[in-house]
């Protein structure tokens, strides 16, 4: 007759959470290493491109908090906050209210619609694609990253 042993099935339990716990943790400083590469290629790009009148477009490029969906997890980085001068990056005259496209009212001007207007241009500005040009630029060296701090983890999870 058959027999079964179940002897070592708690320690195989333990492991299998413990590799759980370090899944997480290493999905947490891939996002955070991919970030940093990709924060910096941006800011790289945008300086390349000239776009610098305060330096205040370039600084506000941020990483933000991880954030996670269902089972997605990512983090977002984009120009965040405000310009503190007024600015006028053309665009034209909107028709309803007879002033220039591309600024504000109170002088502070999103430093997102900034990034959108350096983007895609206007009719009297010429498209700067940093944001296309920092995220080709980031996108290898951030997965080999990634790769690296997931060849890591899987070392050190098996090894124990």
């Amino acid at each position: 007759m058959a027999e079964i042993n179940t002897e070592g099935l708690e320690a195989l339990s333990y492991a299998f959470l413990r590799l759980e716990e370090g899944a997480t943790a290493a999905v947490e400083e891939m996002l955070q290493a991919e970030a940093d590469i990709y924060k910096e290629q941006l800011q790289q790009a945008a300086a390349g491109y000239g776009i610098k009148k305060t330096g205040g477009f370039i600084n506000s490029i941020k990483i933000g908090e991880t954030q996670q969906e269902d089972t997605a997890v990512y983090k977002i980085i984009a120009p965040e906050g405000r310009a503190d001068h007024t600015a006028d990056y053309g665009g034209g005259y909107s028709n309803k209210a007879n002033k220039r496209k591309g600024k504000s009212s109170a002088g502070n001007v999103r430093y997102a619609a900034i990034g959108f207007i350096f983007e895609y241009g206007t009719s009297t500005l010429q498209a700067r694609p940093w944001w296309t040009q920092g995220n080709e630029k980031a996108e290898e060296p951030a997965q080999n990253k990634a790769m690296e701090i997931y060849d890591r983890y899987v070392e050190d999870s098996f090894r124990d």
